[in-house]
């Protein structure tokens, strides 16, 4: 048989349990936040060390001008610029565009190096009244480029 004593000590450990078990829970939970902030503030720090190094490579003067170049297509004076153009990828100009009539239609469905291949054939042959059209990579028009090679200044 339980006494009175078994029966006074299972009601105190029953309201102990009862007053400490939310303080046990908002403890796991405030935990569990903390541990979240931290694995947030860990990617946040390693995203900012990557803009930090992004900005750093903007600062090196050859990294601009490499940008520059590949980015905007910009030449240094003299240098003549070409645009490849791959017929898988590249869309036909626009019918009455200023490049449909400058250039053709460069995507006529003849495989590139068929075209190179004319081209190089073309360039060995007698000199012909009338130019061949066999769609060959070309010089790009000042039209063409992100901006004048005269208003272009990439280092020095």
């Amino acid at each position: 048989m339980l006494s009175w004593r078994t029966l006074v000590l299972a009601g105190v450990l029953g309201l102990a349990f009862a007053l400490v078990w939310p303080s046990i829970r908002v403890y796991n939970e405030q935990q569990a936040t903390n541990s979240a902030l931290l694995a947030e503030r860990d990617t946040a720090k390693a995203q900012v060390d990557d803009l930090n190094a992004q900005l750093a490579r903007w600062q090196d003067p050859a990294f601009v001008v490499a940008q520059a170049r590949e980015r905007l297509a910009y030449v240094y004076p003299g240098e003549t610029p070409y645009r490849v153009v791959d017929p898988e990828v590249a869309r036909p100009a626009a019918v009455g565009s200023v490049d449909a009539a400058a250039n053709g239609d460069v995507t006529d469905g003849e495989p590139w190096f068929d075209r190179m291949w004319g081209s190089v054939k073309a360039a060995g042959a007698e000199p012909q009244t009338e130019a061949p059209s066999t769609g060959a990579v070309a010089p790009v028009s000042p039209s063409d480029q992100a901006a004048p090679p005269s208003t272009v200044e990439l280092g020095g």
